[in-house]
């Protein structure tokens, strides 16, 4: 079995050396994300960890439990990690804060323009995201962002997939190899409504107590104050018990809401983007 999983790494990581090694050295946006936290494992083998910058932007749409993941993530890597505190150059930001549906799209150029410049000040060249091929077969404005500020994507390039990267997981970012997929917080908002400091900080303190108790695989979309909880499909199929309702319901309405709902359709990706 291990020999198995060696031997598939070694058919990824030549893929991606690929694409790394004409590169020489980069500048990594590590979210604390399987995808990014695997890019900068392997680039700190592929590269060697001086030739590795992993840049964070702590920001309040990223769930606090991240900024934790992506510290230990460049520790493991054994690469220099730089932290950028921000937050009102975004939620002061007037197109972001509106909320339109490209928001990913101005939220991109605002976060990346640090990076860049971070990188730049280490006179490093190349900034590289997380993004893998599944990804581009979404809807996100986010990546027409990337494109146009010539943010290169290695897995993508690569062609490595979802499933592929997760495999790397499992050596190159252990501390995320069973990570659920997480988004921006801002995607819990409803496109058209003003993104405040409160509604993303209620949005990530429901979300990380759920998971805590082992809600699963979820989302806590926040309707001005209603939440409105996707939760898995196998987890509505057989039922909660009023215990665990009450405590669904309790926990929602100490992290801030008003009211509290489910989503009987349940979790699910994208599902309050408005593509234009």
């Amino acid at each position: 079995m291990t020999s198995s999983r060696n031997n598939i790494n070694e058919k990824l990581l030549r893929r991606l050396s690929e694409q790394l090694l004409p590169l020489g050295r980069i500048a990594v946006a590590l979210s604390g994300g399987v995808d990014s936290s695997v890019l900068v494992g392997a680039a700190a083998e592929i590269l060697g960890a001086e030739n590795v910058l992993a840049v964070t932007v702590a920001a309040p749409l990223v769930p606090a439990a991240d900024h934790s993941d992506a510290s230990e993530a460049a520790c493991n890597a054994g690469v220099e990690h730089m932290i950028i505190h921000t937050g009102d150059e975004l939620l002061d930001n007037f197109v972001f804060r509106e909320n339109p549906p490209d928001r990913c799209y101005h939220c991109k150029q605002l976060i990346f323009n640090q990076i860049f410049n971070a990188a730049e000040a280490r006179g490093i060249k190349y900034v590289c995201d997380g993004t893998n091929v599944d990804d581009l077969q979404q809807y996100r404005p986010g990546l027409k962002a990337l494109k146009e500020m010539g943010v290169i994507s290695p897995l993508a390039a690569a062609g490595l997939t979802k499933a592929e990267v997760r495999e790397l997981a499992k050596t190159y970012a252990p501390n995320v190899a069973v990570k659920p997929a997480m988004a921006c917080l801002a995607t819990r908002i409803p496109h058209g409504v003003a993104i405040t400091r409160e509604a993303l900080d209620r949005i990530d303190k429901a979300e990380s107590r759920l998971r805590a108790e082992g809600f699963g695989q979820l989302r806590v979309r926040d309707h001005q104050g209603l939440a409105r909880v996707e939760l898995p499909a196998a987890l509505l199929k057989d039922g909660l018990s009023a215990d665990r309702i009450q405590l669904l319901n309790r926990i929602l309405h100490e992290s801030g809401f008003t009211y509290a709902t489910i989503d009987l359709d349940g979790y699910r990706t994208g599902s309050m983007e408005v593509h234009i």
